[in-house]
């Protein structure tokens, strides 16, 4: 009976292009970097208003990483910090009809936990706080350039603990190392974690195609550069492969200028799972719900197109 409520209200609210009545839907929102998280009006009040926003373009990952460091990692001084992100990007999350919220957690900021038990406890009180209104699957983000000490003494006994539910590894796409991490994502998939890739953001097919036979995942983030190769594209449909894809991300950091010609449509039509999320809401300012409605006016997908995507992100 929920389900059958739920398409109503998606397809409704899609057609009348009410933001409010997305809003009341179950979603997931599988893509998604925990401390970047929320609505920016959240964090500027968090850090005392001494935040600006980010620009309505960025200049790919170098401006994204420029912001990031002057506007808001600025403020990430000691865990209880982290903690404060955190919750507020699950507040956010719900606020958006969330019910699966996938959020990674850069090891880095992680460390702000001396004490690993602290934060696996911390983490553990989160999770229960918030259990009747989402679902959060908190995952530890692995940038490529991280050591091997920090490999070995920290980022393998968050795997082992228990309470994170996935790893995801991104940084610059040109550097083609996923061999150093095959080790671990394997011991991952022993733990059962979900086994995720930043791939095929900036990148083209050939990035997307090593990443899946190197390091076996389950899910690729974006994932949109596979678009243009068909061997790729059955090596993802035929793995079962998640896509989950994040359209305005894309947009704000100039991956695809023109997005009338966004080839999102011609991936989920090979047959493919994919998802649409926010990548980092504070940066790109566009909620999933909003992302739905978005890519209907772009004409680019149907609203039984649009509830599917929703159902797929459903799927844990």
């Amino acid at each position: 009976m929920k389900n059958n409520i739920d398409e109503r209200i998606f397809k409704e609210g899609i057609k009348e292009e009410n933001l409010d009545k997305l809003k009341k839907v179950d979603k997931g929102d599988l893509h998604n970097h925990g401390l970047l998280g929320m609505k920016y009006d959240n964090f500027n009040d968090w850090a005392r208003g001494n935040v600006k926003k980010a620009p309505e373009k960025l200049n790919g990952i170098k401006g994204l990483i420029s912001y990031v460091e002057n506007e808001v990692a600025t403020h990430i001084k000691k865990k209880e910090d982290l903690e404060d992100l955190i919750e507020l990007t699950i507040k956010d999350a719900i606020n958006d009809g969330v019910k699966i919220l996938e959020t990674n957690i850069d090891y880095d900021d992680l460390m702000l936990f001396t004490n690993k038990n602290e934060l696996f406890s911390k983490f553990t009180k989160i999770k229960e706080k918030y259990t009747d209104k989402i679902d959060f699957r908190p995952e530890i983000g692995i940038i490529k350039d991280i050591s091997e000490k920090d490999l070995n003494t920290f980022v393998v006994p968050v795997i082992e603990s228990g309470v994170f539910t996935g790893i995801d590894l991104y940084g610059d796409e040109s550097v083609n190392n996923y061999d150093r991490f095959r080790d671990y994502f394997n011991h991952a998939k022993k733990y059962d974690l979900k086994l995720k890739a930043h791939a095929g953001e900036f990148s083209n097919h050939k990035n997307v195609k090593k990443v899946i036979e190197i390091l076996n995942v389950d899910e690729i983030q974006h994932g949109i550069g596979a678009y243009n190769d068909d061997y790729t594209l059955d090596l993802i449909k035929e793995r079962n492969i998640r896509l989950n894809m994040c359209p305005i991300s894309n947009y704000k950091l100039g991956a695809f200028k023109d997005m009338k010609k966004y080839p999102i449509k011609k991936i989920f039509d090979k047959g493919i799972t994919i998802t649409v999320n926010t990548d980092d809401l504070l940066l790109f300012d566009s909620s999933a719900s909003e992302q739905y409605l978005f890519l209907y006016k772009l004409g680019i997908f149907t609203i039984d197109e649009l509830n599917e995507i929703r159902k797929n992100s459903l799927i844990v």
